[in-house]
C-alpha cells in the first residue's frame, strides 16, 4: 500500500511541477545564451528523501484521523442507531475531506522545496532555465541535473504543519427545560 501511495505521490508532485513549469514558461522565446539543464522530479523526490519524509508525515496525520474516528466509535453507542449513522456519515466525510486536504498540502510543501532548491541551483550555477525531464522529448544526458538536486535536498528537512485536531459531531443535546419565574 504504502508504494502505491508513493507512486501515486510521486507522480502527482511530477504533474503539478510539470504544469507549473509549463505555464510560466509560456511566453518565452528562448533562454539566450545561457544555459538549460533538465531535471527529472521523481527521481529528485525518491533520492532526496523528501518522498520519506512526506510519507512519514501522512502516515501520522493518517493515525491522528483514525484516533478521531475511534473518539467518534464511542459517541456513535450513545445514540439512537439512526442517529448514529447519520452523525458518523458526516464524520466519515469530514475525516475523508480532511485527508485529502492534508496530502494535497503535503504534496505542495514538497513542490515547494523542490521549486526552492532548483531556483537556488540555477541561481548559483548561472542557469537560464532548468525544466524537467517529463517535458522533454530528447536531451543530453550530461544536462541532467537529477542526482546533484537530489544531493543538495538530502539535507533538507521540510515542515509539514501542524496534525489536524478534529473532534467527531455530537449528537445534540436537547435543551434544558428552565423553570419559568412565578410571580
Amino acid at each position: 500500500m504504502h508504494s502505491v501511495i508513493n507512486r501515486r505521490i510521486t507522480k502527482t508532485l511530477a504533474l503539478v511541477i510539470l504544469a507549473g513549469g509549463l505555464l510560466s514558461g509560456c511566453d518565452s522565446k528562448t533562454v539566450g545564451d545561457k544555459e538549460v539543464k533538465f531535471v527529472n522530479i521523481e527521481q529528485v523526490v525518491n533520492e532526496s528523501g523528501l518522498a520519506a519524509q512526506q510519507k512519514t508525515h501522512l502516515e501520522a496525520v493518517y493515525k491522528s484521523l483514525q484516533g478521531t474516528a475511534k473518539q467518534a466509535e464511542e459517541i456513535y453507542k450513545t445514540m439512537t442507531p439512526e442517529k448514529a449513522a447519520q452523525v458518523r456519515q458526516a464524520d466519515t466525510k469530514a475525516l475523508n475531506a480532511q485527508w485529502q486536504v492534508q496530502m494535497q498540502a503535503a504534496r505542495q510543501v514538497v513542490a515547494d522545496q523542490i521549486k526552492k532548491s532548483a531556483e537556488q541551483y540555477r541561481v548559483a550555477h548561472k542557469i537560464g532555465a532548468i525544466l524537467p525531464v517529463q517535458t522533454t522529448v530528447s536531451y543530453a544526458k550530461d544536462l541532467d541535473i537529477s542526482t546533484e538536486l537530489a544531493a543538495q535536498l538530502k539535507t533538507e528537512k521540510v515542515t509539514f504543519g501542524e496534525l489536524p485536531k478534529l473532534t467527531p459531531k455530537m449528537a445534540p443535546q436537547p435543551a434544558a427545560k428552565t423553570p419559568e419565574a412565578k410571580k
